[in-house]
């Protein structure tokens, strides 16, 4: 529940800087309301996404059901901890680069969790200073200074990471194409990893860091599952059909219901 709050304030943006102050609103609202600001963020990004939001599935699948007064507590003291905490000075840029700054799922996500677990995962997440070094170096001026054959990434190709943990590798190659003029949305980008929440964080951030359309995010072992990804791209597809269709069947209850609002105004003017 604490990661999925903040994972959906991160989905917040602050669109009018000079209107009112956004933490200031969020901060004055009570249980309930906080509880239904949490379930429209996430439905309003289903959308646009739904596969990114249906593998974020563990971070919100709570709000599904009642949310009792203990939780509602909890949720309050998540929100105002992370607001008052500098979260929107982070996270609610208009601009995906200055978004794409840091990582701030990957240390709420480590916080919560004992070192055992931890290590039972296997989980070990790349500094950020280390994924930018890497994500340079990937992007090849060091090795063309070597004298290999290097050049830089082209748009279209396909950028993966098969132990992705929250996305900070490719968060760093995000920014380093965008320091060079590219736009990640031009790219494929791929994560997969083992852990439901770490993957949740994954399709999370890809909607932060505004990685683009062509974005798939896989909860698999790697190792022993090859075929991950392509797996979960068949799932997306499957996602993206049920969106299209619950969408159609909510256009013909609209027309349906503006049809007899049309007739009954029709049948008051007539007597």
């Amino acid at each position: 529940m604490p990661v999925g709050v903040v994972a959906a304030l991160t989905l917040v943006r602050e669109k009018d800087p000079t209107g009112p102050d956004l933490k200031s609103q969020i901060l004055a609202q009570d249980g309930p309301q906080l509880i239904g600001m949490l379930r429209e963020i996430w439905s309003l990004h289903w959308m646009h996404r739904p596969d990114l939001i249906e593998r974020a599935r563990i971070l919100h699948e709570w709000l599904n059901d009642d949310v009792d007064e203990y939780r509602m507590q909890a949720v309050g003291a998540v929100t105002e901890t992370a607001l008052k905490r500098g979260l929107f000075d982070l996270t609610a840029h208009e601009d995906p680069f200055l978004r794409s700054a840091t990582d701030i799922l990957s240390p709420v996500m480590t916080s919560l969790r004992s070192h055992g677990a931890r290590q039972g995962l296997g989980e070990y997440h790349t500094p950020a200073p280390v994924a930018e070094a890497i994500a340079e170096a990937m992007n090849l001026n060091s090795i063309a200074d070597a004298g290999l054959d290097a050049t830089p990434p082209k748009g279209g190709e396909h950028i993966h990471d098969p132990c992705a943990g929250s996305g900070g590798l490719l968060r760093a190659a995000a920014q380093n194409l965008r320091e060079r003029g590219q736009d990640p949305a031009g790219f494929q980008w791929s994560m997969v990893d083992i852990d439901p929440i770490a993957a949740a964080c994954c399709a999370v951030n890809a909607m932060v860091w505004e990685l683009g359309p062509r974005v798939t995010v896989a909860c698999a072992d790697s190792l022993t599952n090859p075929d991950a990804v392509t797996e979960a791209m068949a799932e997306a597809r499957a996602v993206f059909e049920h969106r299209d269709a619950v969408l159609d069947r909510a256009r013909i209850i609209a027309a349906l219901r503006q049809a007899e609002h049309l007739m009954d105004q029709a049948l008051s003017s007539a007597a």
